[in-house]
């Protein structure tokens, strides 16, 4: 499984050292049904995590043509079509030290900030700081960020009129998300998704979320 994260190689071309593809395929698609890929993950940030700050960004990965043609259509998996032609978006949360909390997948035509409040609602903690960038720039996410006894530290676009204030200094550490965005598209079954259905991109992205919690 790590082997065809790390190289995007289809399973049906996996080494024979590994074993048959098709049972090494099937225990992949099992642990998604019974959860254990979001399990491990949820584990681990909630023992290692440190959610000081929290952190969220997203980024497009292209879709594949291999993947392009999903049963129940390209919508039902999380695949739009933008700029770059047909895609989907990987909306991440993660903590002060640069590890991957949660994701939430979409097409790649919607805007970042779509699925902000539903990530901040999983990880944001009383007298957090919630550090995001101007694409985030939302009257509304500041306010669901300051009734949550947090702290928005969100940059604001040029052209807005009336600039609200936000810390530079600790803004400083937004860093750490696109970081985390370098580390993952390393694995190249994410850097282009070749899968065809939601569930399996994103138990992708988790084992490789998983993959850097114990440094593997």
């Amino acid at each position: 499984m790590i082997f065809v994260l790390r190289t995007g190689i289809p399973w049906r071309d996996l080494p024979k050292k590994f074993g048959k593809w098709s049972k090494i395929y099937s225990q992949f698609r099992r642990w998604i049904i019974k959860g254990v890929w979001d399990d491990a993950l949820k584990k681990l940030y909630l023992e290692f995590s440190d959610c000081e700050y929290v952190m969220i960004d997203s980024s497009i990965m292209r879709v594949h043509q291999d993947g392009s043609n999903p049963k129940g259509g390209q919508y039902r998996q999380a695949m739009g079509k933008s700029k770059g032609g047909l895609s989907s978006k990987i909306h991440m949360a993660c903590d002060a030290l640069g590890y991957p909390l949660s994701c939430i997948i979409t097409g790649g035509e919607k805007h970042d900030s779509s699925q902000a409040t539903a990530l901040l609602k999983r990880h944001l903690k009383q007298d957090s700081f919630a550090l995001l960038d101007a694409g985030y720039d939302s009257d509304d996410i500041r306010e669901f960020v300051n009734n949550q006894n947090s702290t928005s530290v969100i940059a604001y676009r040029k052209n807005k009129l009336n600039i609200p204030e936000f810390d530079k200094h600790i803004y400083k550490e937004r860093h750490k998300v696109e970081n985390l965005f370098q580390k993952l598209k390393r694995f190249r079954r994410i850097g282009t998704r070749y899968e065809k259905n939601h569930d399996l991109f994103k138990a992708i992205v988790s084992l490789a979320s998983i993959l850097l919690y114990i440094k593997y």
